[in-house]
């Protein structure tokens, strides 16, 4: 079963056309605005105590949790597999500071940073990753990894710690792309 239109709309969730959101996903905050041609699978968590901002043709898979204190972008054709944590905050244990959110600010030491997936890029099933990360146009992320650092475009990565393994075929992405959206427009 998929959320209705009136349900999202009473969530306060903006969405596009085409929009598939199994009912099982839970939002947290209304600040969340979703694209045409999404599909969110079941047992998803997003929060929204800042902007989060999902644009069309994305796929979250099963399980995603989309941690949107500081905000999150997921830019259009780009895929989150199943199980995969993007946290826009993180506790700093070291140091003797206090964690976790039952605690006030002034005891904790909090990284609190927009996470991005730009254009086309993927991320491998399980991967978890970090505040402030920045995945590039048409990176991909491999299963399993640790993303605490930005990924440059078209780049393949995978590990922990996360590094290169591959490059993308940045030409023929771009072609197809181009020719769906050519016949989308022409159907």
């Amino acid at each position: 079963m998929i959320y209705t239109e009136s349900e999202l709309n009473a969530l306060g969730i903006k969405f596009g056309k085409n929009v598939s959101i199994d009912r099982s996903v839970l939002f947290f905050g209304s600040n969340i605005e979703i694209g045409s041609n999404v599909r969110i699978d079941c047992h998803c968590v997003i929060t929204s105590k800042a902007k989060v901002s999902i644009g069309n043709n994305v796929h979250l898979g099963i399980g995603v949790s989309l941690i949107g204190t500081a905000g999150l972008i997921i830019e259009d054709f780009a895929g989150v597999s199943a199980r995969c944590s993007l946290l826009t905050t993180s506790d700093d244990y070291s140091g003797g500071f206090l964690t976790n959110p039952t605690i006030p600010d002034s005891y904790r030491n909090v990284t609190s940073e927009q996470i991005r997936l730009e254009r086309h890029a993927l991320l491998g099933a399980a991967s978890v990753v970090m505040p402030g990360v920045t995945i590039h146009k048409g990176a991909a992320v491999g299963a399993l990894s640790f993303v605490n650092k930005n990924i440059p475009e078209f780049l393949i990565a995978s590990g922990n710690p996360i590094r290169k393994i591959g490059v993308r075929n940045r030409e023929k992405l771009e072609h197809l792309e181009k020719l769906y959206e050519h016949e989308k427009n022409h159907h």
